[in-house]
């Protein structure tokens, strides 16, 4: 029964995500938000040019 319980326990601990895992997705998470605005920041300042060569 004791090891059982032990088995069990560490199988749970196993599937629960670690500390790196989280952080590693926020780097993600924040890397591809900063190239989105980024880009369109690019773009909107792009658009400005050409309407001010349009004019």
């Amino acid at each position: 029964m004791k090891h059982f319980i032990l088995n069990q326990v560490q199988q749970h601990s196993s599937q629960m995500p670690s500390a790196d895992s989280t952080e590693k997705f926020y780097v993600v998470v924040g890397v591809i938000a900063i190239l989105f605005v980024g880009i369109v920041t690019y773009l909107v300042s792009m658009d400005k040019r050409l309407k001010k060569l349009e004019d």
